[in-house]
This record gives C-alpha cells, structure tokens and sequence, in this order.
C-alpha cells in the first residue's frame, strides 16, 4: 500500500470532520491531485472517518419505545389528550352553551376579520379551512374575553348589563332552566322592565335566551365552538407532525444510508457502477443539502427544549412550549401563505355563500307547446260534478255556467275544514274546534265548494272586523247616504250574454252571507255591465277563462280575482275605488282613460289591488309552478286508501285538468310550468294522472308513455320520483339508493350530521329516512290491478327482470342539473352492501329501531311546531304517510286526521284546475312587499281601510307572539331544550312567509314584516286607529323580538340566510343527493335576505335608536360587507329566489344605500352600469328563467312570455334599484317608468307574463302578485326620488328653446 503523506492524510480528516461522506469523496480527489496521490488512498482513509450522526429528534418527539419508528411520543400522546378532551366536550356542550362563554359584554365585540370576507368562515371549502381557518383562535380569545366582560358592572347603580350574546348556534339560546337560572319568561320581563326604566339598557339588555350566531366554524357547539374547535385543530396539525417526523426520520436513516454507499466504493456496490462520478457529486449534493435541512429543522426544536427545560425543569411543560410554538409558528405561517396567494391572484378564496359565476353547461331544450291550443274549465268541473270530466272536451265554454269554487279565509276556512270532517260535535257543552285546528287562522286561506259556515261561539268574522273598521276608523268613509239609490240592478238576466267569468261571478254571491243571509236568501244578480266589467278586470288582459300555455303557461288568477272583485263590489255598493271609477263611466271613452303621469298609475294600481285584498288582510294568489308536487300527494292519497275527505271526486277532477292542460305536445311535463319537458316531471306526472282516474287508452295518457318509454323507462327518473314509486308499489326499494335513519343518531359534532343540513333538506330526507328505513310500500299494491298495469306501463322490459340495484345511479341527462359526485356514488355503494349484506343485519337490526324512532319523535315535533302544515309540500305528504304508517294504516287516528285537515293549505285553483302550491301560501311575503310599495308612493292613508287591514294581519301573523299562537302546541316547542332537541333556530317574534300557524321564521321575511310595521307606524290615520283601540297595538317588545331573531340570523360571513344559521361546509354540496336541484345541503347567504334583514334593522334603528345599539350597528356594517364580497365583477348580483339579475341588483343596491354606502361607490356604480347596459329598445328590462337555471343574464330576456324582451316585474326591480342609486341617467329612468304606464291595463292591473319565482336554482314558482306590487312600487320610489322630471317629455323642452 502507498504510503501516504501526513499532510494529505490531515487535510482530509479535516474534510470530513467538516463534510458528510459524499462532499468529502469529492475533496479527497482533490487532495490526492494536490498531493500526487492515487485517489483511492485518500479515500479509504476518508471513508474511515466518522460520518453523519443519528438524527436528534427533540425530546416531545422521541418515541416512547425506541424499537417503534411510529410516533408515540410525548406530543403524540398530548395531542390525543386534547383532541379526547375536545371532543368531549363538543359531545357535551353540544348545543347546550353556557349563559356566559360567547356573548357580548358591555365592552362591546371589537370587529375582527381574518379573511372572514373572503373565505366566508363557516361553512368555507375544506382548503379555505386549513389555510384561512387561524382566526378560530381569535374567536376563541374573544369568547373567554365576553365572558369576563358579561359581568362587567357598566353602569352607576352597578347593575350587571349581560347582553344577547354571538352564540354560533343562535337557534338555542344560552340559558338553562337548571341550577337556579332565570327562565326566559323572566328575562323577557326584566327586558319590559328595562324599556320603561331605561333607555341605555337596550344596548346591552335582551333576551339572553336567544342570542347572535357568528362566532365559530361548528354550529353545533354553541358558545363552546371556537373554545372547542381551536384546540381539535390544534392536535389535527400536532398528531399530523408526529406523523411528518417520523417520516422525517425514516427518510434521514434512508439517505444517510445512500449518502454512505454512495462515497464507499466498498459498499457501494450497484450504486457505483450505475452512477457515474459526475453525477454521484451533483446527487450527493443534493442529498447533503436535504439531510442538512432535516437536521436544521430539528435543532430548533431542540434549541426551545432546553432552553424551556433549563427554565421549569424536565417535566411536562417543554412539551407543552414546542407545540405552542409549533402551532404558533403554523399558523403564522399559513397566514403569510394565504394573504401572499390573494395578493398575487394565485388563490383567491370566495365564500361558500357565493353563488358563483355562469354555469358552463347551459339550457338549450325548449318547452314544446300544441300552438292555439286553448283550454277552458267547464262546467261540470266548476260545478263540482267529476262524472266523465277526464273525457269530456276541454274547449267546452258554456260549461263554465254556475261555479260554485269560492276561497275561504281564516276563521271562514277554520269552519269549514272542521265541517267537512264532522268535527262540530260538542263535549262537556263546549265547542271543540279549537282542539282540532291549532294555531292562528289568520292568513289561512282554501278552496272550497261548501257554503260560507256560521261562525261558531265566541268566533271572530272578518267581515265585522271590516265593518267596524269602515264605521269606527274613518268616519266620513261611511255610506254617503243610506237612502241614496244603490247601482241599477237588472233584474232580467240573459245568460248568453254572460262570458265564463260573468256566470262565475253570479254564483260566487248566490252564497249565504252571515245570518241575515241565512234566514232570507237571495241571490245578488248584476247588471251586464258589471259583470262585463268584473270578467275584463280579472281576466288580466287575457280572454276570459282561457288558458293557452303555448301563449303562456302560468296563470293569472281569474278565478279568485274575479270572487274578490265580485266581493268588494257588494261590500261598496257596486263602486269601484275613486281612481279606477273611471271604469264605471259610461263616457265616449269608455272609461279607458290612460294615466297621464306616474302617480295617477300608482293610485289606479293600488286602487285595482285594494280589490284583492282578503277580509283578514292578506293578499293571495297562486304560488304554484313546480309540476312535481302533487303527485307527492296524490301518492300519499292512494297509499293511504283514497280516503275522499282528503282528495273528493271533484278536487280529483281539477287535477287531472291541470296535469291535461300543462302536458306538453311531446307528451311530457316540465320539472316546472316554463321547464322543458323531463323525466322527473313526466314520471310523476303520469303516475299521479294514472292514480286520478286517467285510463291508460286516453290519447294524452298515451302520449306521456310513449315518451317515458323512449327515454328509457321510470329507471331514468330522478331520485325524488323513484321514491314516490317506491311507496306505491311501483319500483322495488333496491332501485333507490339508502336513506339510513340512523344516520340522526350520530353525535351533533360529527361533520357530517343531517342536523346541520338546510331545514327543507332535512325535513324532507327525515321522513324519507323513516319510510325508506321501513321499507313502506302500499299495502295492495300486489293485488291492486292499476299497479299492475303501471308496472307494465312505465318501463322498457319486464318489471320481474329488473336488476334494480343496477338501477340506482341511473339518471336522463335531462334530469341531471346537479351529477351524483364519484365520492356519493362510492357512498351509496358501500350503503347499499350495508343495507343488503346479511353479515351487517344484527347490528343494523339493532340501531335502525333507534333511528326510526327518532325520525317518527322528529317529525311529531315537526308536526306540532307547524299545527300539522309542516315546512313544505314534500315532507307534508310524507309525513303523513309517516304518520299513517305508524298508525298501523289506521284513517282515523289523530295525527292522520289532522294531517288531512291541512291539506288543503297547500292546494289553489285557477284557470288551469287544482295544483299543489310550493308552501301553503306567500302571503305575509306578498303583504309585506305590498304595504311597503303604498307606504313608498305616500298613499297609506288614501286607501285606511286596507292600511288598517294589513296592520291588524300583521299584528295576527306574528310567530308565537298573539294569544292564540301561544295557546297551540307549537308554543310549548319554543323551550330551549326542545329547540335544542330538534335543531330550531328560535322562532318568537318572527315573520314567516305565509301563515303564524306555520310556525317557521324566516330571516328575510321578519326584515320585511317588520318594515312594514314600522312603515305603517308612519301613518296618523293608523296610529289614531290603535290610540283609540280600534286596532290591536304592537308593542315595542314584539318588535325587539322580531330584531333578535333577525340579529341571532346572521351568519358568520355576515350575510344573512333563510331560516337558521349555516350550520354545515361548503363540501356538503358533494354530497347532494337530488339530482334535479343545486345548492340544497346548506342554508347559504343571500343577498335578498341580507338586504331585507340588513334594512330592516337599518329603519329599526332609526326609530328605536337606543335598543341594542352596539349590535345592531356592528351587523349592518358587517351585513354590507358580506354584500359587497359576493357581487360579481360586472357588477351585478345574482338572485337566488327571483328571476333574476334584475331582482338581486335591487337588493343589492337597497341593501348597500340603506346601510350607508355612496352612491357614488364603486359598487353602486358598477350595478347601475350593468343594469343600463340590459336595458331593452322599449324602456324595460327582461329576464326569463334561463337566468337562474344558467347562471347568465338571458339573452334575449323575457322572450317567451314578455313584451318584445321585456317584462313588468323586471322593469319594476330594475327602476327600484336605479332609483335608489339615484342615477343619473334619468332618461333611461324616465324610459322604464313608461314603459310600466304603457303597459298597465285599464282598471290598473297589469298582465300577467312570465314565471317570476325560483327556488334551488332549478325550478321555477309562480308569483301572481309580483305583476301588481313591485310596478306599484317602482312607480312610487321613481316618483320620489326625481319628482316632476319622471313625467316629462325628453322633447318638450326641446320645443320650448
């Protein structure tokens, strides 16, 4: 061996004290160069030298066992610890926070925003989490900080000011009955007291037993969730970084290994013949740097331990210091992360509640009608005679001769459903009526071809209620005079002068009216004239009767229009209102005066309106639209025998009218009236025809057959349809994909909990759950023949040879807006093993009764809240068939009898037959909007009567809040721990969309309900009215209720939503299971509702500005925020419930004005550009219902069923939002404002165009008083806000210079 220079041999031990072994292999070459030296030598001398020492973990990370590479280490096992602990505590607390941890203290809540703009915190995307989700900790700080400063002595005589708090689940209050606590009866009364005493109270001072929803991402966990998620998130990143290190060291041991083999050509091996020198320096390199940053990376970690451990010893604590800073560290890092991201546009998180932008995929299918095709109710059916009606020709006019349908309201349609089924009897000499129909009657409204029933004892008649206001509110509204000749009556009838509406008219007053009536009967018969006159007026501009869906497939309501005309007209004399009298002259114009200027458009609008205004305050009409409801009812008619107090022959035969009429000339339905034709709505359509009487040789029976048929068979269908067929017998439950009951019995902090899911989700996949989990299927349906013949009828092949379980993801394209995500399809696979593998039975037998039993406590809860209407008209039917399955099919048991007693809440009538309305009414929303639209055009006390009306059904509507509300089961649900029990946001003081007696709030709903109280406050005439007792007072504490609810609503995004706070993730929508709906898993953030809730407490405050002041003024400023982060670049809003851009621009703009933004703002500015860009050669604006399906403004606007593009409704949104803006461009403004004059009617209406509602992105509802009030409204804001220069002609003063 060459001996070798002790220079040479030191410079390379110093090398490699210096070097890992393969920088030094390199060095070594060097130095053998330098010294002459053959390489070999120096490197074998090298290669003995040490090389790098075993990585040095720090000591929280050291496993416990040193033969185990997995991470059971000191901060494993800390990390576990506090996610147990979390997690138990989340099990505990869940839903049930504490009176202090998360409120407001008199010091007030700081406002803090940790990208919660733009992530929209809960339920933000699951990347949005882990980068933006740090400000949990925040929240967390501030939740212990509230509870210090809950007990903060605020004030001089040191009364303790605790406040309504931001408790994230606002739904449940705070307060416990237990251990001494107030209840919240006595808060409320502490509240009263309060008010009297002192005004600065109401900062601070409220219901403590409802309190604000925004603090947290977990809505579940009440005031505890950031105190419980921050630490669950901070062992998710510490058990997460057990597990990088000891990868980490796996990887250290693998490369210091290569590393070696590397620089030894002695063991080496493969690796040195394979990898040339030049490389093996540039890996090694490579390896060097990447062990060097291992190491560095740990080092820190010791460095904290021992300085911690010289500090406080070797115990627990140096732990506890490195995953402080660990987690610390993290999160700081994450922050710079995702703010770097947003800055340079690489990342830019939206908020959950953001609709998003144009769908790619847009609708090119068309609905397909029979051209000229008019279709007229006839006679017989009108009548209430079904013989033969599915035969007979639909275009028979004379058959519309004595009518004999009427809607009956409130206390009227109270009487008359108890009538219907004998429920009169008395017990113990008292009437029991109000036993059987619970809740407030007002707003209550059916059809029905019974008479007007005498009012029970100690009943109230609408019709006195409206004459006491005539007499007692305005004095010299009386008759002029008694002895004055009323209108000349004709007593000669000739009936072929009478149009289908005229004879409609006659019978509607041949009815008995009150006891006079009763006792001598007479029939009221009008002058041609006027029954001329009734018949144009409520016919919308449409011919009489006649329904043409080729022309337009929504109604206009003639048939109650023309009962309501009809009604004011006897109760008046015969005379119209002062601003449409015009109509009864008998001049050369023939009373077809146009208006001149924009206020005499508003009056005439107002004044035909007024006509339609209901004896208890109301304003009805139709909300249909959706073709998929009734047959939900239908279904559960004939499941549950055809009982004919729930569905009679005659509503039988208006049904199947209506499925006849809206049949397509493909021989499909639409999803919806204005919808395309699709499998979902022709499945169910045919069926429910088919159970109706419909015979399978009718040529349109046939012709919906043959296009199931062609699209494959009922397999096709959407799951929603599949399940009604699964309940009659029709499809084998394989074919459905599981709905697991026991699903409800997971703990309320599981992520995925269908506690957390939007309430009409939930509410409908609860029932489904308990029928789906007891296999219900109609008990003939072997041996009933129509089923028989259906399951030859609806599909392709045999229905024997069905493999059913092959069928359960199969879904048309046309059905299929919202595609099953891969991840769903897996689930409901390994769902589908769990419910048909018999190795899973034992276990599934024992916890499935559990569920079922939950789900039928649930829906009786559900059931009792709502005085048995329920949330919808889907879970309606299913909960009732729920109900009488748990009856063991009994029709008369209770509950199945007060199911059927609501049933026809949800069923109206017009020109097109009988359909299933989308609620049981919009008629607090369609009141609300109204009274707003008067008070604007500065004519409450013109119209009194029907000012005061609408205060007294407000009043009346209220949730919870009236005498009779509170004498209903729904009141005893209102506890805490019922609210707690059955996921309800708190309802007291709410207004919903329809009835009281529904019993769910809404947020926009309350904001708009109480607007129009304070709107109507403005008026002398109604404030004298409740000064002298002639209307029922809304006292202040009712209207600080209606606040708390609004203000418990907010989300933590600062938007509002519909009924409860957002209580799920945004990834839930990976897990929607329709189909044909989008964005239904999570109650999102809209704009409609954050401008209704945000200007209502906006005017609340302005009248009340001592009440929670802090509050109230902290959510509008965050409620504008949100609104600003979801509108869209070009400068619109997408709306979520209306068609469309037109509509969400309005609340967009409102909301924004209202709660102090310039108009000049960017914001402002962009909308308004937008909206005069969409402006139509006409002066109007026009959106049709591919807006919301699409996502995208419609091209050609309202196309179908507009005028030349363009529509009323639209118009009117258009001109509101523009006006408040006040935009300059009064031209344009002055444009729309003609175009409203120019199409409004003679008697001040306006035609009826196309679908105004939408709802779940996909389907369409009909509005029918959208066309009267929001042109109203238009008209009375433009007027206000430009004066004279909206009537003026753009060329006049041209001419006069």
């Amino acid at each position: 061996m060459e001996e070798v220079m002790p220079e040479a041999v030191e410079t390379a031990e110093t090398m490699m004290e210096n070097h890992p072994p393969v920088v030094a292999v390199t060095l070594a070459e060097e130095t053998a160069a330098t010294y002459n030296l053959k390489p070999d030598v120096v490197i074998e001398t090298t290669t003995a030298c040490e090389t790098f020492p075993p990585l040095s973990l720090p000591t929280p990370l050291q496993p416990l066992f040193s033969t185990s590479n997995m991470p059971l280490s000191p901060l494993f096992l800390l990390a576990m610890v506090i996610m147990l602990c979390s997690l138990f505590f989340a099990q505990k607390f869940s839903r049930s926070p504490l009176q202090k941890i998360g409120k407001v203290g008199p010091r007030g809540r700081k406002y803090h925003s940790w990208n919660e703009s733009t992530t929209g915190g809960c339920g933000g995307r699951f990347l949005d989490w882990w980068i933006f989700g740090g400000s949990v900790w925040v929240r967390a700080a501030l939740c212990l900080w509230d509870a210090m400063a809950g007990t903060h002595s605020a004030d001089g005589d040191h009364r303790h000011q605790e406040s309504s708090g931001e408790n994230i689940f606002a739904c449940f209050g705070v307060v416990n009955n237990k251990s001494g606590k107030k209840s919240v009866e006595e808060f409320e009364r502490n509240d009263r007291e309060n008010d009297k005493h002192s005004s600065e109270a109401h900062d601070h001072a409220a219901h403590v037993a409802m309190s604000t929803g925004i603090l947290g991402f977990d809505s579940s966990l009440g005031g505890f969730g950031p105190l419980c998620l921050a630490p669950i998130r901070a062992s998710v990143f510490l058990i997460g970084w057990c597990f990088v290190c000891s990868f980490l060291k796996i990887t250290y041991n693998e490369l210091v290994d290569f590393a070696t083999k590397l620089a030894d050509p002695a063991s080496g091996g493969q690796i040195q013949q394979i990898i040339p020198p030049f490389y093996r320096d540039k890996i090694g390199n490579v390896v060097v740097t990447i062990l060097y940053s291992i190491q560095d990376v740990m080092n820190v970690g010791n460095n904290l331990i021992e300085k911690t451990t010289e500090a406080f010893g070797d115990a627990l604590l140096p732990t506890v210091a490195y995953a402080i800073a660990f987690i610390s560290f993290l999160e700081f890092s994450m922050y710079l992360v995702g703010n770097t991201c947003m800055l340079l546009k690489i990342y830019v998180p939206m908020s959950v509640s953001h609709p998003g932008g144009a769908r790619p995929h847009k609708i090119v299918r068309t609905p397909k009608w029979t051209e000229g095709k008019e279709h007229f109710l006839s006679q017989q059916l009108l009548a209430g005679d079904y013989s033969n009606s599915s035969s007979r020709d639909n275009k028979e006019k004379s058959g519309v001769l004595g009518s004999k349908w009427r809607c009956a309201v409130a206390h009227d349609s109270h009487r008359d459903t108890i009538s219907k089924f004998d429920y009169t009897r008395r017990k113990e000499g008292r009437d029991v009526s109000s036993q059987l129909m619970t809740g407030e009657p007002f707003g209550r409204q059916i059809w029905t071809l019974n008479e007007t029933q005498p009012p029970f004892a100690q009943d109230v008649s609408e019709d006195d209620m409206e004459n006491k206001l005539k007499e007692e509110l305005v004095p010299n509204l009386k008759k002029e005079q008694k002895n004055k000749a009323k209108n000349e009556v004709e007593k000669e009838t000739n009936n072929n002068i009478f149009s289908p509406i005229g004879d409609l008219v006659q019978n509607i007053f041949s009815f008995d009216k009150g006891k006079e009536d009763k006792q001598s009967p007479k029939e009221k018969i009008w002058p041609k004239e006027t029954v001329m006159l009734i018949e144009t007026m409520a016919s919308g501009g449409r011919k009489p009767m006649a329904f043409d869906p080729s022309k337009n497939p929504n109604s206009c309501d003639q048939i109650f229009r023309a009962q309501m005309i009809s009604s004011y007209l006897e109760k008046n004399d015969g005379k119209l209102p002062e601003d449409i009298a015009h109509l009864q002259d008998k001049g050369e114009n023939d009373g077809r005066t146009p208006p001149e200027t924009a206020i005499v458009a508003a009056k005439r609008g107002v004044a035909f309106y007024s006509l339609l205004q209901t004896t208890d305050g109301h304003w009805a009409g139709d909300y249909g639209g959706p073709h998929f409801l009734l047959p939900g009812l239908v279904v559960a008619w004939y499941v549950m025998g055809c009982p004919s107090v729930m569905i009679s022959p005659p509503q039988q035969a208006l049904m199947l009218h209506y499925f006849k009429v809206h049949q397509q000339a493909d021989g499909g339905w639409g999803t919806h009236i204005e919808s395309p034709s699709t499998m979902f709505g022709t499945v169910v359509c045919y069926l429910a025809a088919r159970l109706l009487g419909g015979r399978k040789d009718e040529v349109w029976i046939k012709s919906g057959r043959d296009f199931i048929q062609k699209e494959g068979g009922a397999v096709m269908t959407s799951s929603w349809a599949k399940f009604w067929l699964c309940l009659v017998g029709c499809m084998d439950w394989k074919g459905h994909n599981s709905v697991p009951p026991e699903m409800w019995l997971l703990p309320n902090w599981f992520p995925f909990h269908p506690g957390r899911l939007w309430c009409h989700c939930r509410m409908v996949y609860l029932p489904m759950g308990y029928l789906y989990g007891s296999r219900f299927v109609y008990s003939q349906a072997e041996t009933d023949p129509l089923i028989e013949e259906l399951r030859s009828e609806l599909y392709c092949e045999p229905y024997e040879s069905i493999e059913w379980d092959r069928t359960r993801h199969l879904v048309a394209s046309m059905d299929n807006y919202s595609p099953i995500p891969t991840f769903m399809k897996f689930a409901h696979n390994c769902l589908s093993f769990y419910e048909n593998w018999k190795i899973f039975r034992p276990f599934r037998d024992a916890i499935r009764k559990a569920g079922l039993d939950f789900c039928l406590e649930y829906m009786r809860a559900e059931d009792l809240q709502t005085n048995f209407i329920d949330i919808g008209p889907v879970n309606k039917a299913l909960n009732m068939v729920s109900a009488f399955h748990s009856a063991n099919n009994d029709i008369n048991d209770p509950a199945v009898r007060s199911h059927m007693m609501r049933v026809p809440d949800y069923l109206w009538v017009a020109e097109d037959g009988m359909k299933m309305q989308g609620y049981n009414g919009s008629q607090c929303w369609d009141t609300s909007f109204a009274i707003q639209a008067v008070w604007e055009c500065g004519l409450l006390d013109r119209f009194p009567i029907m000012s005061a009306k609408v205060w007294a059904y407000l009043e009346r509507t209220q949730i919870l809040s009236t005498e009779c509300s509170q004498s209903s089961p729904a009141f005893q649900y209102e506890s805490c721990d019922s609210r707690d029990k059955y996921y309800r946001h708190v309802s007291k003081g709410g207004w919903p969309f329809s009835t009281s007696a529904h019993g769910w709030p809404i947020s926009d709903c309350t904001g708009e309900g109480l607007k129009s109280v304070l709107a109507l406050m403005d008026s002398p005439i109604i404030m004298d009215g409740v000064k002298r007792g002639i209307l029922k007072d809304i006292q202040p504490s009712r209207l600080h209720d209606a606040v708390n609810v609004i203000l418990t609503l907010q989300n933590e995004d600062g938007g509002w939503a519909t009924y409860e706070n957002n209580r799920g993730f945004g990834w839930y929508e990976e897990l929607n299971p329709s189909e044909v709906f989008g964005d239904i898993m999570i109650d999102y953030s809209y704009v409609e509702c954050s401008m209704a809730s945000l200007t209502a407490l906006v005017e609340f405050h302005d009248k009340f500005p001592d009440h929670r002041t802090n509050e109230i003024t902290f959510a509008i400023k965050r409620g504008a925020e949100f609104m600003k982060s979801i509108q869209r670049e070009d400068g619109s809003w997408y709306g979520s419930w209306a068609c469309c851009f037109c509509y969400g621009c309005w609340f967009g703009i409102e909301g924004l004005i209202k709660s102090g933004e310039s108009a000049s703002s960017p914001a402002i500015q962009k909308c308004c550009k937008f909206l005069l860009s969409h402006q139509r050669a006409n002066g109007g604006w026009g959106e049709d219902f591919t807006s919301c399906y699409d996502k995208d403004y419609a091209t050609n606007g309202m196309h179908s069923y507009g005028d030349d593009g363009s529509g009323v409704v639209n118009t009117a949104w258009a001109l509101m939002a523009l006006s408040a803006a006040k935009c300059n461009d009064v031209e344009a403004v002055r444009k729309g404002v003609r175009y409203l004059m120019s199409r409004q009617l003679a008697c001040g209406d306006w035609p009826q165009e196309g679908i105004a509602g939408v709802f779940n992105r996909a389907c369409g509802i009909t509005y029918t008083a959208y066309r009267n009030v929001f042109p109203i409204w238009a008209l009375g804001r433009c007027i206000a806000t430009y004066g004279d220069n909206i009537d003026k002609d753009p060329c006049y003063q041209e001419s006069e210079e």
